[in-house]
């Protein structure tokens, strides 16, 4: 075993004995079988004080909910992310197989634990809830504070040192870490105890060497304009940035973008998957002035369906991509998410595969020319996804102040630029107007092409915005009229075989006209009449071409 491999293990071993992974176990063991959560999966307020007392942790007499007893929330936290706990359907369980990491290999544990950890940070009362990213940010925040503070136990000089670092250009706070600028004395300390509980943080000399590690896996990307394009994906590959153009600027301005794009091809051009795709993506996005590297690398046997597929889109007069250029890309998403360690998303993926069982969706991927094919399929064979049943979202989209709605059935696996295709699809907008989506924490989603600060939608997944049912997400179509649209996940469903998605299986209600005059000048608004079946061969027009 090399030295690299040592330490590794060494860490995960760490990893795997910390107080908060003892206390998971613990709180697992308590669950059982399952116990009644709350909606938003926290253990009811009846049953806090017991959970607390399971992990010997001090309760108030009076519990309104989980979060008033802060080791408590943190801990159920940990475990919910770690996959200690589940919770479905109401209830939570003890999920034992997913917690024994002393089965798993190193590798995989320590990105798990860092998960698991940035999902525990407790936050500031009254602020919203950071999404993952900002979760993430926050964590990196607080250890990079504790290891340039002098391993202090003071909150004012750890604090103080979170102003400075907010200050500069690589440490850009969003809007879900503002409450790490203002931290009480209490709130200091129960971020310290969680973090010593995590093994991060030494109580007296700050970083523990697993703290060491998960600062360098969280820190945001340092770009230096001299450096190589495989420097440059190295550094962006380990912590990808939600939009990775701003932090490549001062790189790409000096390079020039046409010598960026090719620099970027030749680094896809040799890379695996994962990197090929990052460098595929950042190359997609530059303003160059010839389209001819990307001519080349059509006729590439591995870059060419995604340079194919990027041709298509920027110049309609290009050839419609064939079926299998369409396999290939189906398997290239397929193997991302396998090669990334997202286990349930590769499953999503497999369904998603031409064919109409899995033995057929194998031999599709067996068949797609991708490199990766041989080992996928192998992968996809040992677990099981054969006999796997794909997930169907239910969600109900209401059009707010107007008293229409539609529920439709969708696979994780689509967009949330796909989405807005079915919103205006069902709701029967023209698309001639801006949209944007906004989430928790204030997030907000739109076209790449648009001049607004948003994700870009394309890139983003419902399985991404909808983790769990209940989720919900606002939907803004024409940013002068604001037709306002809730989008709320009702039910996460197992798709049964031969059904065709997205459908629309139910609605009240019919669609205004788009750039219709309003009721309080002209008297009503005209409106479209909702007509399902209608809705339902618009929707397998639109969506059969993919």
């Amino acid at each position: 075993m090399n030295a690299q491999l040592r330490t590794t293990a060494a860490l995960a071993d760490v990893a795997r004995s910390c107080r908060l992974v003892t206390s998971a176990r613990t709180l697992a063991a308590w669950l059982g079988p399952g116990r009644a959560v709350t909606p938003a999966g926290m253990p009811k307020p009846s049953d806090a004080p017991e959970a607390a007392a399971t992990l010997g942790v001090p309760a108030p007499r009076r519990v309104r909910r989980a979060a008033d007893i802060p080791e408590l929330a943190a801990v159920w936290r940990f475990a919910r992310a770690g996959g200690f706990v589940t919770t479905d359907g109401g209830r939570g369980h003890g999920a034992a197989a997913e917690a024994d990491w002393a089965k798993l290999p190193s590798e995989t544990v320590l990105p798990r634990w860092l998960d698991a950890l940035s999902a525990a940070v407790p936050f500031g009362a009254g602020t919203d809830r950071p999404v993952d990213d900002e979760r993430a940010t926050c964590l990196a925040v607080l250890l990079s504070a504790f290891s340039t503070a002098g391993g202090t136990r003071d909150a004012g000089d750890v604090s103080a040192r979170i102003l400075e670092m907010a200050h500069t250009d690589q440490w850009r706070l969003p809007y879900g870490c503002s409450f790490l600028r203002t931290l009480e004395e209490h709130e200091f300390d129960h971020l310290r105890t969680v973090l010593v509980d995590a093994g991060a943080v030494d109580d007296d000399r700050g970083l523990t060497p697993l703290g060491i590690w998960a600062l360098e896996r969280l820190r945001p990307a340092r770009i230096e304009p001299r450096m190589s394009a495989a420097d440059l994906l190295a550094e962006l590959e380990r912590r990808p940035p939600l939009d990775p153009y701003p932090v490549i600027w001062s790189w790409t301005e000096l390079q020039g973008p046409d010598a960026a794009l090719r620099a970027l091809l030749a680094e896809a051009d040799r890379a695996g998957t994962l990197r090929r795709r990052l460098a595929l993506e950042l190359a997609a996005g530059l303003p160059v002035h010839s389209d001819e590297p990307w001519h080349r690398a059509a006729t590439h046997a591995v870059l060419g369906p995604p340079a194919r597929r990027i041709l298509w889109h920027d110049d309609p007069t290009e050839r419609n991509l064939g079926s299998q250029d369409l396999l290939w890309l189906a398997v290239d998403d397929c193997a991302a998410a396998w090669l990334g360690d997202d286990t349930a998303r590769v499953l999503e993926q497999f369904h998603d595969l031409p064919g109409a069982d899995g033995p057929e969706r194998l031999t599709a991927v067996r068949t797609s020319g991708h490199p990766d094919a041989a080992a996928l399929a192998d992968h996809l064979t040992r677990s099981g996804a054969e006999q796997s049943q794909p997930s169907v979202y239910q969600l109900k989209i209401s059009l707010t102040g107007y008293g229409a709605w539609r529920r439709v059935l969708v696979r994780p696996t689509l967009t949330l630029g796909d989405l807005h295709e079915v919103i205006r699809t069902v709701l029967e907008w023209d698309d001639d107007h801006l949209h944007l989506f906004q989430g928790p924490g204030r997030r907000t989603y739109a076209p790449a092409w648009c001049d607004l600060d948003a994700v870009d939608e394309d890139a983003v997944l419902l399985a991404d915005v909808f983790p769990r049912k209940g989720s919900s997400l606002s939907y803004t179509y024409d940013l002068g009229d604001c037709w306002r649209h809730e989008i709320t996940c009702q039910k996460i469903l197992a798709g049964g075989p031969g059904t065709a998605y997205p459908v629309c299986t139910a609605g009240q209600g019919d669609s205004p006209v788009e750039d219709s005059a309003p009721e309080h000048v002209y008297g009503p608004y005209p409106t479209t009449p909702f007509l399902i079946d209608d809705v339902n061969e618009r929707l397998i027009l639109r969506f059969s071409s993919n």
